[in-house]
């Protein structure tokens, strides 16, 4: 049932964006607005923000320079409106954040606003770290404003922990031009991928060396092979929890999550270039922008670096859904996706009050396809005022890449799901992100000989140990 409601919400924004962009009016899409919450119970006073004196700290993820350089414009212009609200940035990445948040959690200093992924709300939320949202989302037109599916995954007993920001898609971005010139189909299949991958990893030079790869299947420890099974593994229909019933599912499926790592790794073994067994996501989406492979199964960030580094490969760039193991699947299997979102931290009501006004001023919907614009492509609005913007529209990129937009709300947002939240927010799901249980296993099948089968055993055991220790094992 929930991906049946998802399904309709995508279907309804790609129906507008494929009638055409450019000059789009958003009169058919609920603005954002400052409504009152519809809740049955008066709310209790809040004071007002005006007259409010606070100095907020505000913790991002971003660590591209466009991102940083619009969020900073955008928090000046807030603090413009509000002199007496002064609001400090700070950088974090993906190697040091749950660090970082647990060390704040335990001394009592968590940031009053989060920018990040839904693993780390689930992992403050699980902390009691986080203020509920719901509010703020009833008043931006309530659930039906956003793409349903992110509110989900940070939803728990009916509070809402986090304003999704933009969508994350992942497909697999190609090279169009050396599939037109060697004749080569869209796989539909795992075999259909190898195949191509296999006859993309070329000398085409004569000299002996590798020239040009076939596929990147990056295995970084840190978050990026989980994706990159996680794509192996959505595309077969195997989650952790069951999205319906919310039982541990991934043990049942054993069998299949084996098949799912051997394809992997044959393409891995065959047509990735050495050494990404560490790549991350810089590593890639340069080799992908530079034509150094020819595939790799990404989220649209090559775009930006492809502007920046080799724009010539901008012609030569589109994406098709991950492939399954049948072709009768195909545009319509699973998905490793995500989502960015402003998140308040808990703190005295002052400063949950200026925090939650702030996020209201950032989601006006100019000024989150501004925000989505600062990376073209690889963010998507999740607020449907702001995704029909001409502020989104009119951007270069989003013209530029209109197909390829069309494939990702037709063929990948509607079947995405993110590992531990497949039945929504858990104490478990910000706990398997930040374990690098993915990350171990696929590791030691490189490095140390693992089998296929001894890794996904490894990654059962250590599902089973945090899902029981959260209490969340049915």
């Amino acid at each position: 049932m929930k991906k049946l409601i998802t399904l309709l919400i995508v279907a309804a924004i790609a129906a507008t964006m494929l009638a055409g962009c450019g000059n789009q009016s958003s009169t058919n899409t609920p603005p954002v607005t400052s409504q009152p919450s519809q809740s049955s119970s008066a709310a209790p006073a809040q004071p007002n923000v005006k007259d409010i004196k606070a100095n907020l700290t505000l913790w991002t993820m971003h660590t591209t320079e466009n991102m940083i350089k619009t969020l900073n414009k955008q928090v000046e212009e807030f603090m413009s409106l509000y002199p007496n609200i002064k609001i400090t940035i700070e950088t974090l990445t993906y190697d040091v954040v749950y660090q970082r948040m647990m060390a704040g959690i335990n001394s009592d200093t968590v940031p009053n606003i989060f920018n990040g992924i839904e693993g780390h709300i689930a992992f403050m939320e699980s902390r009691n770290a986080l203020a509920n949202v719901s509010d703020l989302i009833d008043e931006m037109g309530g659930e039906d404003a956003f793409i349903t599916k992110y509110l989900d995954w940070v939803k728990k007993d009916g509070n809402i922990y986090g304003v999704p920001d933009w969508a994350l898609h992942q497909g697999v971005w190609y090279r169009k031009d050396l599939f037109e010139k060697y004749n080569i189909d869209i796989p539909k299949t795992w075999e259909e991928l190898y195949a191509a991958a296999e006859k993309l990893t070329m000398d085409t030079d004569g000299d002996g060396t590798i020239d040009i790869y076939g596929m990147a299947i990056p295995l970084a420890r840190n978050m990026v092979a989980q994706q990159t099974y996680s794509q192996f593994l959505y595309s077969a229909g195997i989650n952790i929890f069951d999205p319906e019933t919310g039982k541990y599912e991934f043990g049942s499926k054993k069998a299949e999550a084996v098949r799912a790592l051997d394809a992997m790794m044959k393409i891995y073994e065959k047509a990735s270039p050495p050494g990404s067994v560490t790549w991350s996501w810089t590593e890639f989406r340069t080799a992908l922008a530079k034509g150094d492979v020819a595939m790799a199964s990404e989220w649209g960030a090559v775009v930006a670096i492809a502007q920046e580094q080799n724009p010539e490969m901008l012609d030569n760039l589109s994406v098709f859904p991950f492939p399954g193991e049948t072709a009768s699947v195909f545009g319509k299997t699973g998905s490793f996706g995500g989502a960015y979102y402003l998140a308040i931290g808990n703190s005295i009501d002052e400063k949950v009050a200026a925090s939650k006004e702030f996020i209201r001023f950032m989601f006006d919907k100019d000024r989150l396809a501004e925000r989505a614009n600062s990376r073209p492509i690889y963010a998507v609005p999740t607020m449907k005022a702001a995704f029909n913007s001409d502020t989104y529209q009119n951007h270069a990129m989003v013209k530029k890449y209109q197909a390829e937009l069309s494939t990702i709300f037709e063929s990948i947002i509607p079947y995405e799901e993110r590992s531990g939240f497949e039945a929504g927010l858990t104490i478990s799901a910000g706990q398997i992100e930040s374990s690098n249980i993915m990350g171990d296993a696929l590791q030691n099948v490189v490095l140390n000989g693992w089998t296929s089968q001894q890794a996904v055993d490894y990654i059962d055991e250590k599902l089973r140990e945090i899902i029981t220790s959260a209490g969340e094992m049915k």
